[in-house]
């Protein structure tokens, strides 16, 4: 094995994968258990985790677990971690990919709501990653990485709840990584847009707001779940050993106009 390989290899690793029948939790599994990993697949669809850790099983021969959690309520993350520990025996990694935010105008929403993102967005993965810690403490190279959200870094009044939760989140990645290095290593990937397919639908676009968001980007194309799996797997491998505390933009390039008039 060559020592590029090495550095990007999962072999003995467990890794633990929210929100994981959706497009870009699913190919992180899929890739992850390439290299080597075993992979727990959660998520509140259970016949969709299942599906996805029958696909990877079948695809890589590396054992996989499928398995219902709603990351807002804590019995069921802490049944997540129990079984993982009970078929694994450990927990190397984990990827707090689960969150979602509905279209909602900046005055549109209120404290139910408010809360409720929150709670999704941010406080799960709190509640999650703190399960996990005393695992990841005892793994060499143990890495966390979130889902974080360009709208957590730009003004987005059309997602209030959702930017506003992904914002909190950021902050609290960092916070983690301060006190949890250097046993512990926590970094946020921040997803531009991304074709998710019937998700980023129902969150309010409209096909053409997509396309129109499209050319906007540097790189003229909405990213590939795939494409945002790769960051993640690189954040987590033992090339990113000194990399704690950071936002890597994951966006093609971001989006542009020109400030000059009449000009793209």
């Amino acid at each position: 094995m060559s020592t590029v390989e090495k550095l990007f290899s999962f072999e003995g690793k467990v890794i633990v994968i929210t929100g994981a029948a959706g497009a870009i939790g699913s190919a992180a599994g899929h890739l992850l258990a390439s290299l080597g990993a075993n992979v727990v697949i959660s998520d509140l669809n259970e016949a969709g985790a299942i599906k996805v850790a029958e696909e990877i099983e079948k695809e890589t021969g590396k054992k996989t677990l499928g398995i219902r959690s709603d990351a807002t309520n804590e019995a069921d993350l802490v049944n997540l971690v129990e079984k993982t520990i009970q078929q694994f025996g450990k927990i190397s990694g984990l990827i707090n990919n689960v969150g979602w935010g509905a279209s909602t105008p900046i005055w549109g929403s209120d404290s139910e709501k408010m809360v409720k993102s929150y709670l999704l967005n941010t406080v799960g993965s709190y509640n999650l990653t703190k399960l996990c810690m005393p695992y990841l403490e005892k793994e060499p190279n143990a890495s966390v990485v979130f889902s974080g959200s360009m709208v957590g870094v730009t003004p987005s009044p059309e997602f209030i709840e959702y930017s506003t939760a992904k914002a909190g989140l950021m902050n609290m990645v960092k916070s983690l990584a301060v006190v949890s290095g250097p046993k512990v290593r926590f970094n946020t990937v921040l997803i531009g847009s991304v074709d998710n397919g019937d998700s980023t639908l129902a969150a309010g676009y409209t096909p053409e707001m997509l396309q129109a968001l499209a050319n906007m980007f540097v790189m003229k194309r909405r990213g590939k779940p795939l494409e945002i799996a790769y960051g993640m797997m690189f954040l987590m491998s033992d090339a990113a050993q000194w990399i704690t505390g950071i936002d890597l933009k994951i966006d093609g390039g971001g989006t542009y106009k020109s400030k000059m008039p009449n000009q793209d």
